[in-house]
């Protein structure tokens, strides 16, 4: 039963994010396409200390320099939804979840990419699902991000357990 009733949630996750945090809309960019590995690098992010909420586990990759703006639970507590600025660009966005996800165990189960914007579902055993979204703005170094993450408290694995990492490759380059 676990097992139907975790993509359900994920897919609630997704649902949710469709319409952004809480009922709000998406932020829909109007910046020209930025996923380009040839624009010149942003600056390095400054380190921030951002008080993350504590349904997001210690494992799932934060990206530097996140500003949050706005932290929700859904579904009775089964999906929390982080929303948050970075300063990197959409390539660099996009270059730091495919390097850092399979580092902490989680297995890229699908991705989008589109000229505005990225989709990247993950899981880590049947414990912990999710979802990144993330935004280019109009300004290149600066982008929004959505988190969803699905815990399955029934699941028969303990979440701190980390799968070898997997090369599996993501349907955009």
């Amino acid at each position: 039963m676990p097992q139907r009733r975790v993509p359900a949630l994920v897919l609630s996750a997704v649902a949710l994010l469709g319409v952004g945090c809480a009922g709000e809309a998406s932020p829909r960019p109007t910046a020209a396409p930025t996923l380009r590995p040839t624009d010149p690098p942003c600056p390095t992010p400054k380190p921030t200390s951002p008080k993350w909420p504590r349904d997001i586990p210690e494992f799932i990759p934060r990206p530097p320099g996140a500003t949050i703006q706005k932290v929700s639970d859904t579904s009775g507590g089964n999906v929390a939804q982080v929303r948050f600025a970075t300063p990197m660009s959409l390539f660099e966005s996009r270059t730091f979840l495919l390097n850092e996800l399979p580092k902490a165990g989680l297995v890229l189960v699908r991705g989008d990419a589109e000229p505005a914007e990225l989709d990247v579902q993950f899981q880590r055993n049947e414990a912990v699902h999710g979802l990144y979204r993330v935004f280019a703005t109009q300004e290149r170094c600066t982008t929004l991000w959505l988190i969803a993450v699905v815990r399955n408290t029934n699941a028969p694995y303990d979440i701190g357990y980390t799968p070898p990492p997997s090369s599996t490759p993501l349907p955009f380059g």
